[in-house]
């Protein structure tokens, strides 16, 4: 496999993810190759391994589920991408990789955490504010279905007065009713809500650590 196929199964084997990720990730690699220089091609597939395995560390990585290096270990694997001795002796350009790879000078990413630190307090305390506003509205619309059983309950015990029993009933049920909409409302709300300002901020604060988008 030459570095043009690898990039191609790469990219296909990442499809499944959103555009931008996956135009950074495969970016990153086409810059990593690119820094190794055309004469260290096959070093740097040995060192990578097989496109699978680059793509599942990605994804692991980007949907915050574990990686299993050792299924890409068994002999097969190691026979047909290398690895040991032999892979260090043909990597002889890591030294170089290490001392400054592309994007991923340690230095550089403490001084974006630190600005992301700075600059992202405020966005962090809107996402606050936005989850103890969707919680607020669910608990509001539970109280509202109480009080309609409560008012229900209220209407039964004044069934000596039919007409009275029927208002404070009717009244009730309605409160109830809506409370229930309400309820299935607001959590619907919570759980399209949550989830998108959580994919949001981590992607706002994982962007610095990638290169531009292909």
């Amino acid at each position: 496999m030459n570095r043009e196929g690898f990039m191609a199964e790469l990219e296909r084997l990442l499809s499944g993810m959103p555009d931008d990720e996956r135009n950074a990730a495969v970016q990153y690699y086409a810059d990593y190759f690119a820094d190794a220089g055309a004469e260290n091609e096959d070093a740097v597939i040995r060192e990578l391994g097989s496109p699978e395995k680059v793509a599942e560390s990605i994804k692991a990585d980007y949907y915050g589920t574990q990686f299993h290096a050792e299924d890409f270990e068994h002999k097969d694997y190691m026979e047909k991408y290398g690895s040991g001795p032999e892979r260090r002796e043909e990597s002889s350009w890591k030294g170089n990789r290490e001392s400054g790879g592309p994007r991923t000078d340690n230095r550089l990413k403490v001084v974006l955490l630190i600005l992301i630190a700075v600059v992202l307090w405020p966005v962090t305390l809107g996402i606050g504010a936005a989850v103890s506003v969707c919680a607020a509205l669910v608990v509001a619309a539970v109280c509202i279905m109480f009080a309609g059983v409560i008012v229900i309950v209220v209407g039964l015990a004044l069934i000596a007065i039919p007409p009275s029993a029927f208002i404070v009933m009717g009244i009730g049920i309605l409160l109830f009713v809506f409370g229930l909409i309400a309820t299935a409302g607001t959590v619907k709300l919570c759980i399209v809500v949550y989830p998108a300002m959580l994919r949001g901020f981590v992607n706002l604060c994982r962007r610095p650590f990638y290169g531009k988008a292909v």
